[in-house]
């Protein structure tokens, strides 16, 4: 089996451990990730990959490889790599302790592993400046340049004519915003009516976060709406 070139790195640094450290390393260990959603336990006895459609693979677990840059379990069907460096899941605001690479059967999963927390502040996730750029899958308007910053609990912005703001809340991939307070500049032109419209009536719902393979947001209502946001330059 040809090894990714951090595993082998790894294996540079293998440390022999005691047997009682090394059951313990083994044990109670998970991981998950998102596109597609997956999650990995790593037990004494047993290692479990599940992903939604397929049947769970179980395999025993082996003996932990320590290395420099973390963990390894290798398997005739499951190989899994952990990277001892802050990983975000991109559905919620907890950061895990590490960066872990699943092969299953030959096919590659990338998400997070060991233990989460969540920053403190609100939102890190979607904190910063974000550029509006498409409702549920269209692009905004021509000549229209609609925007939101999230900082502190507090977000604001242009919904097309209009500038809005108010307080936001962030929680296990949920932001609830609102009430917002708004401008009242006419719109001259219907298009850009609606679209404010449509951008403060998502704002005043409960959005489920996540990012995609591009490092947007996607803002989800409970009918399958959606606001993606790019990130401003600079971010």
């Amino acid at each position: 089996m040809r090894f990714p070139t951090l595993v082998a790195a790894s294996l540079i640094a293998l440390t022999a451990l005691p047997a009682a450290a090394q059951a313990q390393a083994q044990a109670d260990y998970s991981a998950r990730g998102t596109e597609p959603f997956w999650s990995l336990t790593i037990g004494a006895r047993t290692m479990q990959f599940e992903t939604p459609g397929r049947r769970a693979v179980v395999v025993q677990t082996p003996k932990v490889i320590h290395g420099f840059a973390g963990e390894i379990w290798q398997t005739r069907r499951i190989d899994v790599n952990t990277v001892h460096r802050s990983c975000s899941d991109g559905m919620s605001d907890r950061v895990y302790s590490d960066t872990v690479t699943v092969k299953v059967d030959g096919r590659t999963y990338k998400g997070c592993g060991g233990d989460a927390s969540t920053p403190a502040g609100r939102g890190r996730l979607i904190e910063g400046s974000w550029r509006i750029e498409a409702l549920s899958g269209r692009p905004v308007a021509r000549g229209t340049t609609p925007d939101v910053t999230f900082r502190d609990g507090h977000i604001s912005g242009n919904a097309s004519c209009n500038r809005f703001n108010g307080s936001y809340d962030f929680a296990r991939g949920r932001l609830t915003a609102g009430p917002l307070a708004t401008t009242r500049m006419a719109c001259m032109e219907r298009v850009k009516n609606v679209q404010e419209a449509t951008i403060l009536r998502l704002f005043g719902e409960k959005l489920s976060v996540s990012r995609n393979r591009a490092g947007k947001l996607v803002l989800s209502s409970a009918d399958g709406r959606t606001m993606t946001l790019a990130p401003e330059r600079g971010r």
